[in-house]
């Protein structure tokens, strides 16, 4: 960047002394080909100038492009793994409530297997006594 502004200012103080031998109202020959030639010599310093700042510009502007793909890609995933979450949220809550219901499935035909086990002890107890 420096150079650039250095290309610029140069260009600048071209510009002004041709328009200082403009001003001098001189019209020989040799102070128009001079004049001609600072305008010439300032504005290939503009395009240099243009020419190295386009550089920079350009890299910028496929970072920009860069970083835009990869914030659209991260949206994506993003929305992407919400859905994979909701989807295994759900799906433990259901193993919950199937855990819960094979509990107490257990429970009912333990306490059903200790009622028959009673009955069958009280109706040994019977026969033998």
């Amino acid at each position: 960047m420096d150079e650039i502004r250095g290309y610029c200012q140069q260009a600048r103080e071209l510009r002004e002394q041709a328009a200082v031998l403009q001003r001098s109202g001189h019209t020989d020959f040799q102070i128009s080909e001079e004049i001609q030639q600072l305008l010439k010599h300032a504005e290939h310093l503009y395009a240099v100038a243009d020419q190295k700042d386009k550089l920079p510009r350009q890299q910028a502007l496929e970072l920009i492009e860069r970083l835009e793909q990869e914030t659209s890609d991260c949206k994506q995933l993003i929305q992407y793994n919400g859905a994979v979450q909701a989807r295994q949220e759900q799906e433990l809550e259901d193993a919950k409530a199937a855990a819960v219901k094979m509990v107490q499935d257990a429970e009912e035909r333990l306490e059903q297997t200790r009622q028959i086990l009673s009955e069958k002890m009280a109706q040994l107890a019977e026969l033998e006594g």
